[in-house]
């Protein structure tokens, strides 16, 4: 990502992911081990670039010497250092496993493949991790070659040789970030890039060409500052600063049979906190911490905002999340204070980095990640919903991503035309600022399009990893005529659609839920490729799964329209997966004594059963189980105190499948 941001977003501590013998180094290597502490990762590589002129370098120096680029975003140069350790067998799989990444992001996708098959061979363990990244490396050759209409250019008048992104419109101007050299700030240098400090500058224009660029003086503090968003409803900007936060730290010693036992000391780790201001006749007063700044325990930072004001999201390293830094939110109380940061979810928060949130007009959610399927670095992706409920995420493909970092989306027209910023090669800096245009071309079109598909396997934590070994059908609407799609590698499948048609996709396999998605080939452009995507869980037999908004009314059983609809998607369930046998089970609350709860809840469960048998389920292929009481989720039981919500939490039910109506091997088990 840009140098800066992979720096501050990401909780940095002073031991580094290559460097977990650097405290065992040589007397000589000391000068660039302490660079390396002090962050000042720029000179520790120049100094391990002079001394390997005279001396071979050793394992842990190659990696040293690789971080340090990384760090400093010249993947390039980590890329040719790594690539002379990968070679040996003193290869570690975390030494392959990066150095395959970085091919990646080089754009270098067939020499990349090679390295995650060798990885993979070499280290069972990463198989999965690896043909992930193999489906991924497709996938990107595969955008690269059909590629979206967007005409992208750099926009050389905001940009200089270091960094600029974080483009906003503040009413009719423009405001970026940048670690732009000029003449009140070359003397700030940050040690970590030799670059000065990131400020908020303001563009004005003339016409068409540029009159200045000049730092926001009432919002720059002497560190790091930016980026912002502007609420035009409030005329308030949400802006992110960093603060240098004390620490005792001990290094960490990975090799625990090792005499050496480091010592503590004082370290200093960068911590992003947001910031508000309101703009008063052309001043920016006002300016106050957000409430839930906690530097001295985590980030918060990357701020965006709803359109109605009244959800402000931001990006967290905050303990409890899904990954390394997640996307959370607060909503605006009616006295004008934020509730507590909620997580957006898995479906947007995966086990990497999500960044740099926007959304924009319509309501739909942009955010960069390097968590997701994608090309390299990180990608933009789209979403729509609100607050925890989300669409899957949507990569927003070539050229709009690249293999490198694209981050920091602005729409000046919804869905079709604004800027980005990114370090893809070709810029002037390390990262830039790019337009983007929707410019579809004229006919002719297609008669017939490349179904491009991917199967995944949610896991628990929300990870996807590719599913093998299912097999994939497909029939036009309305037709009942099924025909096969090929796999070409496990985990994609490609076949030829007609245009202008509605088709259903369906996956089976004996191991996971089946799964469907409907499509339409529409051949309005010269892309002749459509993409998508199943995503299955696994069976787990005994494993109960909480069927939503089934609710009753007080003292009833009888299956109420609102529960009818939750009871439809189950008999979708049994008849797409004709050989599972389930049992549905009904649980109270702790409210009631304890037998009337039990016979309530096996009329619910009984209710429920006849409502599906009733729909076209055999009747030996479900069973209904009251369970009262007896299964609680929470403390919620006989004389605690709780809330209306958390009794509800425990008035559920789930199904769980039992067994299989023919002989079917058995993969998982709950509790095994």
């Amino acid at each position: 990502m840009k140098t800066h941001y992979t720096i501050l977003i990401s909780l940095i501590t002073v031991f580094l992911l290559f460097v977990g013998n650097i405290m065992l180094a040589q007397p000589t290597h000391a000068k660039a081990e302490q660079l390396m502490e002090k962050y000042e990762f720029a000179k520790a590589a120049e100094w391990y670039e002079t001394y390997f002129l005279s001396h071979s370098p050793t394992d842990t120096e190659l990696r040293n010497i690789s971080y340090c680029y990384m760090q400093i975003n010249e993947t390039a140069k980590a890329e040719k250092w790594l690539s002379k350790l990968v070679i040996k067998e003193s290869a570690t799989a975390e030494d392959m496993k990066i150095y395959a990444l970085l091919l990646k992001s080089e754009a270098k996708y067939d020499e990349a493949m090679v390295i995650f098959e060798k990885l993979s061979s070499r280290f069972p363990d990463l198989k999965s991790f690896s043909n992930e990244q193999i489906i991924q490396c497709k996938l990107a050759q595969t955008w690269i070659a059909t590629p979206e209409f967007f005409d992208i250019k750099n926009v050389e008048t905001f940009n200089s040789k270091n960094s600029e992104f974080g483009l906003i419109k503040v009413k009719d101007e423009y405001f970026l970030t940048s670690d732009r050299k000029v003449e009140n700030n070359a003397s700030e240098e940050y040690g970590w890039t030799g670059n000065p400090f990131l400020k908020m500058y303001k563009i004005e224009m003339n016409g068409e060409n540029l009159k200045s660029i000049d730092p926001i003086s009432d919002l720059n503090l002497g560190y790091h500052n930016g980026p912002g968003i502007f609420d035009e409803k409030t005329s308030t900007i949400w802006f992110t600063r960093t603060k240098s936060v004390k620490q005792k730290q001990k290094p960490t010693n990975p090799d625990p049979t090792s005499w050496f036992s480091g010592k503590i000391q004082d370290v200093y780790t960068n911590r992003l906190e947001i910031y508000s201001a309101k703009l008063v006749d052309g001043k920016w007063t006002e300016i106050t911490a957000f409430t839930h700044n906690n530097a001295e325990l985590f980030s918060v930072g990357h701020p965006a905002i709803s359109p109605d004001g009244n959800v402000l999201y931001f990006v967290s390293d905050m303990p409890g999340g899904f990954g390394e830094t997640d996307i959370y939110y607060c909503e605006k109380r009616s006295n004008g204070t934020w509730s507590n940061p909620q997580n957006v979810g898995p479906q947007i928060n995966s086990i990497g980095k999500e960044m740099f949130p926007v959304v924009d007009k319509d309501g739909t959610l942009y955010f960069s990640s390097d968590g997701h399927p994608g090309m390299g670095g990180l990608d933009l992706y789209k979403s729509s919903g609100s607050k925890k409920d989300w669409s899957l995420p949507e990569n927003l493909r070539f050229p709009l991503n690249s293999s490198r970092d694209d981050f920091s989306i602005l729409f000046t027209e919804i869905g079709t035309k604004g800027f980005i910023a990114s370090n893809r090669y070709g810029g002037l800096g390390g990262d830039d600022i790019y337009s983007f245009e929707y410019s579809p071309p004229p006919p002719p079109v297609p008669t017939e399009l490349i179904l491009a598909l991917t199967t995944w396997e949610r896991l628990d934590d929300g990870k996807l990893i590719p599913a093998e070994g299912i097999k994939v059908h497909y029939h036009i609407v309305g037709s009942n005529v099924e025909n096969s799609i090929e796999m070409v590698y496990p985990g994609m499948y490609q076949t030829v659609l007609d245009c202008d048609a509605k088709y259903q996709i369906h996956g089976y396999s004996d191991s996971f839920f089946a799964q469907s998605v409907e499509i339409e080939t529409k051949c309005e452009t010269m892309n002749d490729t459509i993409h998508a995507q199943l995503i299955f869980e696994r069976i787990v037999v005994n494993k109960p799964i909480v069927i939503e908004n089934i609710y009753y009314d007080y003292d009833k059983w009888n299956i109420r329209p609102d529960a009818a609809i939750e009871l439809d998607k189950i008999v979708v369930l049994l008849t797409d997966n004709p050989t599972i046998i389930i049992e549905l089970g009904s649980h109270t609350d702790s409210r009631g004594s304890d037998k009337y709860n039990e016979s309530l809840s096996q009329k619910r469960a009984e209710s429920a059963v006849q409502y599906i048998v009733d729909s076209g389920i055999a009747f030996d292929r479900i069973t209904a189980k009251g369970y009262g009481e007896y299964k609680l989720v929470n403390k919620c039981s006989n004389g605690v105190k709780c809330s209306e919500e958390e009794h509800q939490m425990n008035r559920r039910t789930e199904f769980k499948v039992t067994g299989f109506s023919k002989d079917q091997p058995v993969i998982y088990s709950a509790g095994e």
